[in-house]
């Protein structure tokens, strides 16, 4: 089971990035003799994290309480996700840090989401 701060999250949620997130920041300039300069240091946090369900689906009641928390919590909090204890905030760095798309189209919107996306930044 997946808590978000003291919201839980009844669909089993993946971690969609969990591969593929640089855990590494790096440039690299040339000398004046093309010699290259290689800077490179490990990032201890603000490690991008989404969540989500893919194909699965996620009731709206559930999503929008989500939104709502999203909306008003721009301080940490807490994410039990996977047995471990993450402290993050919501990523609201590029666009919207909850999205989903509804199972069927429905004026209203239908009652259930596909494709939810979660963003958070670790601390």
């Amino acid at each position: 089971m997946t808590t978000i701060d003291s919201i839980d999250i009844a669909v089993d949620l993946l971690w969609l990035n969990r591969d593929n997130t640089p855990r590494v920041a790096a440039n690299m300039k040339r000398a004046l003799n093309g010699a290259p300069l290689v800077q490179q240091t490990i990032i201890p946090a603000g490690i991008a994290m989404e969540l989500g369900t893919k194909s699965g689906w996620m009731l709206r009641t559930e999503f929008e309480q989500l939104k709502a928390h999203a909306a008003i919590t721009l301080t940490a909090f807490t994410l039990a996700y996977e047995g471990a204890s993450y402290n993050v905030v919501w990523d609201n760095t590029a666009g919207s840090p909850i999205t989903g798309e509804d199972l069927f189209d429905e004026v209203g919107g239908f009652e259930k989401l596909t494709n939810v996306v979660l963003k958070f930044l670790t601390l």
